[in-house]
């Protein structure tokens, strides 16, 4: 496999510049209450199209990630109550894409009329926190996944299908350049993948 670390640094740069001015651009570091509804239609779409950024450099991140055998660790009781306060929970970015589940409540027709005016800004802040927290660690993130792809493999699945990202062409010019080539990087990273046990 080729090494790919000049173009994992450049790509890694430009999505946590554009994550960060998806961020600021809305006064999300300044932790809102509320915030007007076209600022959330705006900056959701962002924070979708650079998740789907964010996942593809993490999972070329992974392809190139050279794993040690791994050690057995000592189990843990689940159902064991620790001492002290519960923790409080923290919005989580998963980088592998979500399975399918029940159809959204848009389809199902209107359970309530939706509100005019300002919308509350958590949701999205915890959206966008969880985002960045992920880059601050994402070659944790990298070598977690690193392992799923190495048991995919022992497994015979098939091999991830990369589908081209729409409307690359009102990305600004750096974006776009990177979502071009980590498609590309990521199609001939994944030639090596074994044929699928259709048996």
């Amino acid at each position: 496999m080729t090494d790919l670390t000049d173009f994992i640094i450049h790509a890694y740069k430009t999505i946590a510049r554009a994550m960060a001015e998806a961020g600021v651009n809305a006064d999300l570091f300044k932790q809102p209450e509320m915030i007007p509804k076209t600022v959330k239609r705006r900056v959701s779409a962002e924070l979708k199209r650079l998740a789907v950024l964010l996942r593809r450099l993490i999972f070329l991140m992974a392809l190139q990630v050279e794993l040690a055998p791994v050690k057995p660790r000592p189990g843990s009781n689940y159902f064991e109550k620790s001492e002290g306060e519960p923790e409080a929970r923290k919005a989580v970015f998963s980088v592998l894409p979500v399975p399918a589940g029940e159809a959204p409540d848009f389809l199902r027709g209107p359970l309530i009329v939706p509100t005019r005016g300002p919308v509350p800004a958590a949701p999205l802040i915890a959206r966008w926190e969880a985002m960045l927290d992920t880059l601050k660690h994402a070659k944790r993130r990298s070598k977690c996944l690193a392992r799923t792809i190495q048991r995919w493999k022992a497994e015979s699945k098939a091999r991830p299908y990369l589908a081209p990202i729409p409307k690359t062409y009102a990305m600004p010019a750096a974006l776009g350049i990177v979502s071009g080539a980590l498609t590309v990087q990521l199609t001939q990273a994944l030639r090596d993948w074994p044929p699928a046990d259709t048996s």
